[in-house]
């Protein structure tokens, strides 16, 4: 009786961000709905775009950037990975407390295909007969792993760099507000994820026209390079490329000025825009810049020489690619 499996809560992590829990309610009361519906290709679609949803909050938290097309498996490799590191961190790649996690994540991966061959998602021209035992094998598959991930989301959580996240895409900022919270918070003693995520949130929140902020956590940061490490530099470039939702979104007055502001202190801006590169190439596009490409286009070309001599081809390059696909229409 799979129905069983899904009439038990989630585990919600204390600090995770309510927009983030309604996206995992909504999915798990789906399968619920497909279970109980006996819709069987429904199951199989819902018990695969759960376990995404998951790992796409598991990476968000985390403060990585991916691209809304990103694969299943990459996803849900990189999601498992920041789970694993900050539950059994230190435990030798044998020892059982990482091989059953491991097996969990190996039963996940099934499900792509699964839904491929037999879930919600595909036009096919012929039906598939869905026996039980695929119905019952994708959920157990997707809850082991779920449960698993969420159980251990607050270890990933922990810390005072979610509420400041939070606030950065919902609270109101007044002048200083936030240069008191970032040196509160002591960029530099975070670890590397830490920083970049606070990174991210700071380039988004400037990207939506927020100027305090802009002045806070781009330009101190511009001013006083040593005290501002390459990973939250890092972050704050790719927010203020990509919005929350994984798509490209750039303002033409913002973005590129402060992007470049903030690289010529970075000992690598050539990885860093490479970096970005691949990630502006799997997303797509978001309506605003869909309207405003060409004048964030253009912006990035004057922008072009102030940057450091190894960042310059790696720029232009992403120039480059949103031309390209700007003549063929936004994907």
């Amino acid at each position: 009786m799979i129905s069983i499996l899904v009439q038990e809560a989630l585990p919600r992590a204390e600090w995770l961000q309510e927009e983030s829990w309604q996206a995992i309610s909504d999915h798990y009361g789906r399968l619920g709905a497909a279970i109980a519906a006996n819709d069987r290709p429904l199951v199989v679609g819902s018990a695969k775009e759960l376990v995404e949803c998951v790992a796409r909050v598991v990476l968000v938290s985390h403060g990585r950037v991916t691209g809304d097309k990103d694969e299943y498996d990459k996803v849900l490799g990189q999601a498992h990975a920041v789970v694993e590191h900050a539950a059994v961190n230190g435990l030798p790649p044998n020892d059982p407390l990482r091989q059953i996690p491991n097996a969990a994540k190996k039963m996940a991966s099934q499900l792509r295909e699964l839904r491929n061959r037999f879930g919600t998602g595909h036009g096919r021209p012929v039906v598939h007969e869905i026996t039980a035992e695929v119905v019952e094998a994708c959920v157990h598959a997707a809850l082991v792993w779920v449960r698993w991930a969420l159980a251990r989301l607050q270890t990933v959580l922990l810390g005072a760099v979610e509420p400041l996240v939070h606030d950065l895409r919902e609270g109101i900022f007044s002048r200083g507000d936030l240069a008191a919270r970032l040196d509160a918070t002591n960029i530099p003693s975070l670890e590397e994820p830490e920083q970049r995520r606070l990174g991210v949130a700071v380039g988004q929140r400037s990207a939506r026209e927020t100027f305090v902020v802009r002045i806070d956590g781009i330009r101190a940061c511009a001013d006083n390079p040593e005290r501002w490490p390459d990973a939250y530099r890092q972050g704050v470039v790719e927010g203020l490329f990509l919005n929350e939702d994984g798509q490209v979104e750039a303002r033409p007055s913002i973005s590129s000025d402060c992007a470049v502001e903030v690289l010529r202190h970075h000992s690598a801006p050539e990885q860093v825009l490479t970096e970005l590169q691949n990630v502006l190439g799997s997303a797509s596009w978001s309506v605003i810049f869909q309207q405003e490409h060409p004048a964030v286009i253009t912006a990035m070309r004057e922008e072009l020489p102030r940057l450091p001599d190894s960042g310059q081809q790696p720029w232009t390059n992403i120039i480059n690619d949103l031309e390209a696909r700007a003549r063929f229409g936004p994907r």
